[in-house]
């Protein structure tokens, strides 16, 4: 392994077991491209012996074929952030204003959690189950039967060995043992593989896309995103590591190729900005009327909204004078909640509304608890990012740059100090 490459001690992984990775002497990194996904690299340094990955209360080789997927794919994210794997950049849009990022994501992918073993958290950590009837969209079985659920079984490195010949170029045929790579243990109420396996190869897209979701969220803890700020909106993306995953339609021939399309809720019932707008202004007027002093405005923005401390589009936001107290609300963040299902528009508009004028009555009585709150959560949300350990780790090492810059700029004040001290002690024996 080169120089650069440095491997964590220890790991916990998300089955719990507990690992040690080691490097063979005189290993050589693997290089990703496009013959070579990352999770094909990984691999392959694991079956060449050039990483090693040893339990820790045993002492025992674990073999790569006996990881599960959801271990293995911590396992290949943390290799190429030590640099055992060269990860290569990849290109995403911002969600919130559409520039162009650039980014390796498991470089940039926070491990301290799985390093300190402070894994748990509900919503970064679990995965789905196994062995659930999950709903997805129909698909055609035969002339007369349908099915409207799919059943997943775990599944190992060993058992889905087929699955990674789709990422490293060669496009596969949905077959009886693709299906088994897959754990598709059942689509609705058959469990034949190769009846599956035909289903799968002529069903819509979006069904074949609900499936991927599925398989990705019972073998992917959602830990396993690294986040890219950009640089022109601030806002926060979070980024697939590794990027390229085991199931992506354009990995498969035939029907599947087209990648997924985004659900867009229809647009008839979203108002216009125009009559957002109108209604904006129809809520605010009445309540601000309420509140003495200097007058409010109140501006509906159409672009790109604006993001808090932690990179999360606003709904609204509140500046306070001067030269006038402002609430904005961001017409864009409201079409984007209303893409993503059900959602009241004017309910929230309402709410949000509400919200920034509270924020300035708080800042007439002189303190905001709110905005503390606010940057509270925004505190808490990093932390369970990066773990409770590591954000200590942290702030130690700013209070000791901040104090050691402290001492370099007042030296000359702390040896003047020092010798006055002196002097007084000695004039005082």
């Amino acid at each position: 392994m080169p120089k650069e490459c440095t491997l964590p001690a220890e790991l916990t992984l998300p089955s719990g077991q507990i690992v040690r990775l080691r490097a063979a002497e005189g290993a050589m990194a693997r290089r990703e491209d496009e013959h070579d996904s990352l999770l094909g690299s990984a691999i392959a340094l694991l079956d060449e012996g050039a990483i090693a990955i040893i339990e820790k209360n045993t002492g025992e080789a674990i073999a790569p074929d006996a990881l599960s997927l959801a271990d293995f794919h911590v396992i290949a994210a943390v290799l190429a952030k030590a640099g055992a794997v060269e990860e290569n950049e990849v290109e995403v849009e911002c969600f919130n204003c559409a520039a162009m990022l650039r980014a390796r994501p498991c470089e940039a992918l926070e491990i301290a959690p799985w390093v300190d073993g402070e894994l748990g958290d509900p919503e970064l950590d679990a995965t789905l189950p196994f062995g659930v009837a999950f709903e997805i969209p129909a698909i055609a079985l035969d002339r007369f039967r349908t099915a409207k659920t799919v059943t997943l079984a775990q599944r190992t490195v060993g058992d889905a060995r087929a699955l990674f010949d789709g990422i490293d170029g060669e496009r596969m045929s949905v077959s009886a043992d693709v299906v088994h790579a897959l754990g598709i243990e059942a689509l609705g109420p058959v469990r034949d593989r190769g009846t599956i396996a035909k289903a799968l190869r002529t069903c819509h897209d979006d069904a074949f896309a609900a499936i991927i979701d599925i398989w990705i969220d019972s073998h992917y803890p959602a830990r396993l995103a690294a986040i890219a700020m950009c640089a022109v909106c601030n806002a926060r993306n979070d980024i697939d590591a590794p990027f390229d995953r085991e199931m992506n339609p354009t990995f498969f021939e035939g029907s599947l190729l087209p990648a997924p399309r985004e659900t867009r809720r229809d647009d008839a019932h979203f108002p216009s900005l125009e009559a957002f707008m109108d209604r904006a202004h129809a809520i605010a007027e009445p309540l601000f009327a309420k509140i003495s002093g200097d007058p409010i405005v109140l501006i509906v923005e159409g672009d790109t909204p604006a993001v808090d401390d932690g990179g999360s589009p606003l709904l609204g936001a509140y500046v306070p004078p001067p030269p006038a107290p402002t609430i904005t609300v961001y017409y864009q963040s409201f079409r984007s909640e209303n893409d993503i299902g059900d959602f009241d528009w004017d309910e929230t508009l309402v709410e949000t509304i509400e919200h920034e004028l509270k924020h300035h009555i708080y800042f007439l009585q002189g303190a905001d608890p709110m905005d503390d709150e606010e940057h509270a959560q925004i505190e808490a949300d990093v932390r369970r990012v990066i773990g409770s350990r590591e954000a200590n780790r942290r702030a130690a090492a700013a209070f000791g740059q901040s104090m050691s810059d402290f001492l370099e700029r007042t030296w000359i004040l702390w040896i003047i100090v020092a010798v006055a001290f002196m002097l007084v002690f000695m004039a005082q024996r």
